[in-house]
């Protein structure tokens, strides 16, 4: 099957019971056992958090087929092939059902890719495997699969918090000037009230920093009440953070020349 240009947004799922299904039974041209056409041909057995296996999509209202594989093969029938949707790998190596080694932004790829299947198919059963068994019940993988899930969602979760107090800075380059890095109230893409000057930021494993805005009036972004009075000096003080040489301290634009 074949994929729209991103990974979709996510949406809830309706909570099914669980029923192996063996997709063989399920012609391309035909209902089968109850299920939609769109259902038995997409081959989606997926369900909260589960797999993803896929073959040629049937158009569900005017019957006319979609061959939706974008030049691709078809994926075989009741296959998983979770991995691809994330890694874009086709290939017979590619199609499998490990995802054991996905970073945690690849495993949100993945969860996004879940819940369009779980809004927009309906749920027809389970692909037993990796992730469920030959009684439909969930396998001790896939709660090792959403632990990982739920860690790359807080991991998101902390990126954005992140983004919101540091944005990334404005930046160009050229051969005759070099660098210039500079803040604007809408740098990065964040939307904000202030305007900030540019700092190096340094992330724990991360080789070289990079520049975000940074406050520079008013309380720390993590201040509490029980903090000690503030400074008026924003998140400046942050220990993570660097001035870049040569730039004044709150210029809102710097010069890095070559």
């Amino acid at each position: 099957m074949g994929f729209p240009p991103r990974a979709p947004g996510s949406a809830a799922a309706a909570a099914s019971p669980p029923r192996p299904v063996n997709l063989r039974r399920h012609p391309a041209g035909g209902d089968g056992e109850g299920t939609t056409a769109a259902a038995a041909a997409s081959g989606f057995l997926a369900h909260k958090r589960g797999l993803l296996s896929q073959r040629r999509r049937q158009a569900d209202s005017t019957g006319c087929r979609e061959t939706a594989n974008r030049g691709q093969p078809d994926f075989q029938e009741g296959r998983d092939a979770s991995r691809a949707f994330v890694t874009g790998d086709y290939s017979e190596t590619g199609l499998v059902d490990d995802v054991s080694d996905l970073s945690f932004s690849e495993m949100l790829t993945l969860q996004n890719w879940l819940s369009f299947y779980e809004k927009n198919y309906e749920f027809i059963g389970r692909v037993s495997g990796r992730f469920y068994g030959q009684d439909g019940l969930p396998t001790p993988e896939l709660t090792r699969t959403e632990a990982m899930i739920a860690r790359g969602v807080q991991a998101n979760k902390q990126d954005l918090e992140e983004k919101q107090r540091f944005p990334p800075c404005n930046a160009e380059w050229s051969s005759a000037r070099g660098s210039r890095l500079w803040c604007s109230p809408k740098s990065g893409g964040v939307s904000r009230d202030w305007t900030g000057v540019p700092r190096k930021l340094f992330k724990p494993g991360a080789k070289e920093p990079h520049c975000v805005c940074v406050k520079t009036t008013g309380a720390p972004s993590d201040q509490t009440p029980d903090s000690p009075p503030h400074r008026n000096r924003g998140d400046l003080d942050h220990p993570s953070l660097a001035e870049y040489p040569g730039c004044p301290p709150l210029a809102t634009s710097c010069s890095l020349p070559l």
